[in-house]
């Protein structure tokens, strides 16, 4: 049943999304000159020529180079949470989309130990955070990953279940988790 709605999550997702983004940019590029920085407005045909197809542009196109993260940094996306000391989840990678790099995980899950310690944060708005317990961060997980926001109290919100994290010296503890914000 889970999965059901995760699939029907998904497609809800990609369809808010999908219309959001058509609707984004002007219609003729009005733009002069080099802005130095990424284009929220990009054309359709600019993000379709010959870059590859699963749009990380390879460091070209409209995006520019794909975001480095700093050493010990990791990018995960959870994509299941069984209980408050175990999460599984990909590795999340860059992908140009018309409004800028946004992560997505890619490959097979892997399960990570959440110690009990761990030290929790959860985005409030860009660039804001707030500390949060293990027992908190279990709950907004569930209630993210189950698209159940009725559950996700204010300031939080749910965004992607992208989280930057860095791991014990073995690779299978988180130590800091956070929620990376995105609109």
């Amino acid at each position: 049943m889970r999965s059901v709605r995760h699939a029907v999550g998904a497609l809800a997702l990609v369809a808010a999304l999908g219309g959001g983004l058509a609707a984004c940019g002007p219609e003729e590029d009005t733009a002069k000159g080099d802005s130095g920085g990424s284009s929220a407005a990009a054309k359709p045909s600019q993000a379709a020529k010959g870059d590859d197809k699963d749009g990380a542009h390879g460091g070209e196109g409209d995006c520019g180079k794909p975001p480095k993260l700093p050493a010990g940094i990791k990018m995960i996306q959870v994509g299941l949470h069984r209980d408050i000391s175990v999460i599984e989840a990909m590795d999340a990678k860059p992908k140009c989309t018309p409004n800028d790099w946004i992560y997505h995980g890619e490959g097979e899950p892997k399960g990570y130990k959440l110690p009990a310690d761990v030290k929790a944060e959860l985005a409030t708005g860009s660039g804001q955070y707030k500390k949060v317990t293990r027992e908190e961060l279990s709950m907004h997980l569930d209630a993210c990953l189950a698209n159940d926001y009725s559950r996700v109290k204010a300031p939080f919100s749910c965004y992607g279940n992208i989280y930057e994290i860095t791991l014990n010296d073995k690779g299978d503890t988180v130590k800091t988790m956070r929620e990376r914000w995105s609109v």
